[in-house]
């Protein structure tokens, strides 16, 4: 990691774990049981301003902290390694990288080339921790992707009085990272009397942990690979999403077309309606941002958002939010405001999540 830019990691961080908010831990205290809140979300953010600022002994100690309360937490090891790393602290720094590797953390790639731990590649130690690593990877082999055609499911549900000589609104919901059809269909129970048909996808890639896949656990992106299988792999999401409007649309009236996305959901959400305004009629944004458009992540560009001017927009973001700051949203909405974009943005009191009352109106919005 550079000094100079914000650290992949630390930019994604937040996005992978800030989603779970709080922990919990016991501390036997004579005959009493007394627990001790965690605020995890506060924590990361605290230790990334630290380290962006340079103080990366105090960084170091946000990271422990959340470490003591989830071992299992790979990149907050990662980070952790890097806090140590730029402290000259070899030892330590090669504890918690292999910490992280062994825990899951796949970023090889990016554990040779991090500048960060410049200051202890020489150390015997760290030496020693950095070929115990790549024998780790050597010995599981490589992986690669590869396109294929592959069938990939989706969840539905009705109004309760469903007429099939109706017309309905669409609505596709895309889930956030960590989470599955199963769950994000359910947030169907927080409409009062929906009169959409809405669909919830499912993401292609476990989220793995402990080198092992988590199935239960999706996400929509492959993001420790290069800028080609990325960009390959987004556009299957795209075809996905696409294909599944079109099938629905093939076997039910539907109005109009709306995708609602939470978090990395929601990145998603915004791409594909962008890029296709004849087939989308509106995007709804729970928590989410724009993909950087500079950078090597080039899932939509500034053309894109030119010609997506006729899509609607309904943009909402917890003013708690950890996981995304509310900035992150205030932000889009500046910028899509200054493009013409017919929108609507809200905030309301809560953190990272979908608000019940928030996603009614943006059901009563897909219908005016």
């Amino acid at each position: 990691m550079k000094r100079q830019r914000q650290k992949l990691t630390h930019f994604f961080i937040i996005i992978l774990v800030g989603a779970l908010i709080l922990g919990c831990s016991g501390i036997q205290q004579g005959k009493d049981l007394v627990f001790k809140v965690v605020n995890r979300g506060q924590l990361l953010t605290d230790a990334a301003t630290a380290y962006r600022a340079g103080n990366f002994a105090e960084a170091g100690k946000y990271y422990k902290k959340v470490l003591i309360h989830n071992q299992d937490d790979a990149i907050v090891a990662y980070n952790l390694a890097c806090c140590y790393a730029l402290q000259g602290d070899a030892t330590h720094a090669a504890l918690f990288v292999t910490h992280a590797f062994q825990n899951g953390f796949r970023g090889l790639e990016i554990f040779n080339k991090d500048t960060d731990f410049d200051l202890v590649r020489e150390d015997p130690d760290f030496q020693k921790a950095t070929i115990d690593i790549q024998k780790r990877f050597d010995s599981i082999g490589t992986r690669n992707y590869v396109e294929a055609s592959s069938m990939l499911p989706y969840r539905m549900r009705f109004p309760k009085e469903y007429d099939a000589n109706k017309s309905y609104p669409l609505l596709i919901g895309m889930h956030g990272m960590g989470g599955n059809s199963e769950g994000f269909i359910s947030q169907y129970d927080k409409l009062i009397d929906p009169q959409i048909i809405y669909v919830a996808p499912e993401a292609q890639y476990p989220i793995s942990l402990h080198m092992a896949a988590q199935w239960h656990r999706r996400k929509w992106s492959i993001n420790d690979i290069g800028k080609e299988a990325w960009n390959a792999s987004d556009a299957m999401v795209g075809d996905y999403i696409l294909k599944t409007i079109e099938k629905v649309s093939d076997e039910y009236k539907i109005s109009d077309v709306y995708i609602m996305g939470f978090s990395e959901g929601a990145v998603y959400a915004y791409t594909i309606g962008l890029k296709n305004p004849d087939k989308i009629k509106g995007v709804i944004g729970f928590s989410g941002y724009l993909m950087d458009t500079e950078g090597d992540k080039t899932i939509l560009n500034q053309q894109d958002i030119e010609t997506g001017k006729d899509v609607r927009l309904f943009i909402a973001h917890g003013i708690d939010d950890a996981a995304i700051k509310v900035e992150t949203a205030r932000e889009l909405s500046k910028m899509f405001e200054s493009k013409g974009f017919d929108l609507t943005y809200t905030e309301f009191e809560g953190r990272h999540g979908i608000k019940a009352d928030v996603f009614n109106d943006a059901v009563k919005w897909m219908q005016l």
